[in-house]
């Protein structure tokens, strides 16, 4: 059976998003071994940009690409770590999950800059999607029944977070970097965002951690490989397809697939608040992809 592009568009983003829900997995283990989030983060970088390496070369892929590419490509990655860095300042004045939660207005900024900017149309579809997401991913993370005093500081850098990362997803399709294969142009994203936080590392936070046990040394490898490496190239193929709206809207399925494995795997608690939220954002996702 030959699928369509959008349909094909579809996929790619669902798995994008199941993939990036990994990252508790592998990341919740090296935090407990005591690894700083940002050096967490480098290291990340730093295995996803090993393994597409590896892979770059034994596709003899030429890795040169212009100065105007260099530049186009330096500004995608820092939207990318905008956004984790945003993300991490929030968790210093809000609970993770509320903090999570307002990761993922992304979806929300992405249809109003379409709307206001890019002469994008609401339709019911992308409507009625985005509204049930964004119920979904509150009562996944918690955010309505968390007990957790609001910053204004906090609930600022939260919605920076969401905010930059709707920006890589609606510049990445609009810089005309088209000519240039996913997984190399996935590579370099990482690549500048793994230099620019080791310099922020270094400014802000003293240094780079050392990595404190073999177990980290896998965890932090499957971290660059899966979630990372695989899950943007997902990403990258996705956009090429489908609109920007839909894939941040498809991206919701993180926190599911998140939720999922901290109860199956790392032994999280789970209230029906919490099943009610996995389910409303599998129904934006079934809304949003059937035709008709």
């Amino acid at each position: 059976m030959i699928l369509s592009q959008s349909t094909k568009g579809y996929c790619l983003g669902l798995l994008a998003g199941m993939s990036f829900g990994l990252i508790p997995l592998f990341s919740i283990p090296v935090i407990a071994d005591g690894m700083d989030n940002v050096s967490i983060l480098v290291y990340r970088f730093l295995f996803g940009c090993t393994g597409m390496l590896a892979a770059l070369l034994i596709q003899k892929t030429s890795l040169r690409i212009t100065l105007g590419e260099f530049l186009r490509i330096s500004l995608l990655s820092l939207f990318y770590i905008g956004t984790a860095i945003t993300t991490l300042n929030a968790y210093d004045y809000l609970s993770s999950g509320i903090a999570t939660a307002l990761v993922y207005t992304d979806p929300i900024w992405c249809a109003l800059i379409g709307l206001l900017f890019l002469r994008e149309k609401f339709s019911w579809k992308i409507t009625s999607a985005l509204v049930i997401t964004v119920m979904g991913v509150l009562l996944l993370t918690n955010a309505l029944t968390e007990p957790a005093k609001f910053s204004s500081i906090g609930v600022t850098w939260g919605l920076l977070s969401g905010l930059t990362y709707a920006l890589y997803i609606i510049f990445l399709p609009r810089l005309n970097l088209s000519r240039i294969p996913s997984l190399k142009l996935t590579f370099y994203v990482f690549f500048l965002s793994m230099i620019y936080l080791s310099i922020y590392q270094m400014i802000a936070g003293g240094g780079i951690d050392s990595i404190p046990s073999k177990s980290s040394w896998i965890n932090l490898i499957l971290l660059g490989l899966i979630p990372t490496a695989f899950s943007n190239i997902c990403v990258t193929l996705s956009l090429r397809l489908i609109k920007s709206t839909v894939v941040a809207l498809l991206g919701a399925l993180e926190p599911v697939t998140a939720m999922v494995v901290g109860i199956c795997l790392l032994g999280d608690p789970v209230s029906g608040l919490n099943i009610l939220g996995g389910v409303l954002v599998l129904s934006a996702v079934i809304i949003l992809t059937v035709r008709g």
